[in-house]
């Protein structure tokens, strides 16, 4: 008998017939298993199930060595892009591109009450200064009278401090119209008169020459 051959097959002869009598064989086997006696098939059978699984045989490895292609394909493939890699498109500056919001009418009102206090403390503040200014230059005009009289009464100031209890260093401040050194206007009058008074001057008239607030 000829041992038909498939087209494709790599075997020599000798070896694919050896391979279709194990798979005549093993289809035997398989229908003995299932209580058919292997003795009453004859060659031809086991010739007919040998090719048929040598078929199968053939059919697979086409099969495999194709998706083996195409795995490699695909690999290649792979390789050959490379991993994509993302990267983040950078944003633009949020506080650059937010729209300008027009102040509000109660912004508007807080600014304009805010500039009004700030113009109103500056203006007491220079009328605060200038009213010092004033109540010093009245001061240095009183006490140069006063130390010009009591010069010519040849006393000093610790006498002055023996009739009137007055500080000699009050006493100093109030000739030298040193505003600084003394306590609050009323206190100041009240000085200016006593040491007037101790001089022999009129001390309610000249203590009413310094201005109080």
């Amino acid at each position: 008998m000829k041992t038909p051959r498939f087209s494709g097959s790599q075997l020599p002869p000798a070896s694919e017939y050896a391979v279709i009598l194990g798979a005549g064989a093993t289809a035997a086997a398989s229908i003995a298993a299932q209580q058919v006696a292997m003795a009453t098939l004859p060659v031809t059978t086991l010739v007919a199930l040998g090719l048929l699984n040598r078929y199968r045989l053939d059919q697979r490895l086409q099969e495999s060595e194709t998706e083996g292609t195409t795995v490699e394909e695909a690999t290649a493939r792979s390789a050959a892009v490379g991993p994509q890699r993302v990267t983040a498109q950078p944003q633009p500056d949020a506080i650059s591109t937010r729209p300008r919001v027009a102040p509000t009418a109660a912004a508007a009102r807080f600014s304009e009450q805010r500039d009004y206090i700030h113009e109103s403390l500056a203006k007491k503040l220079q009328v605060k200064a200038d009213f010092a200014a004033i109540q010093q230059a009245s001061l240095q005009k009183i006490g140069a009278q006063l130390r010009q009289t009591r010069e010519e009464k040849a006393l000093d100031l610790n006498d002055i401090y023996q009739q009137t209890f007055i500080q000699p260093y009050t006493l100093k401040a109030i000739e030298t119209g040193n505003l600084k050194q003394l306590p609050e206007a009323f206190y100041i009058r009240a000085f200016i008169q006593k040491y007037a008074s101790a001089l022999g001057l009129e001390g309610t008239a000249l203590a009413a020459d310094f201005p109080m607030a």
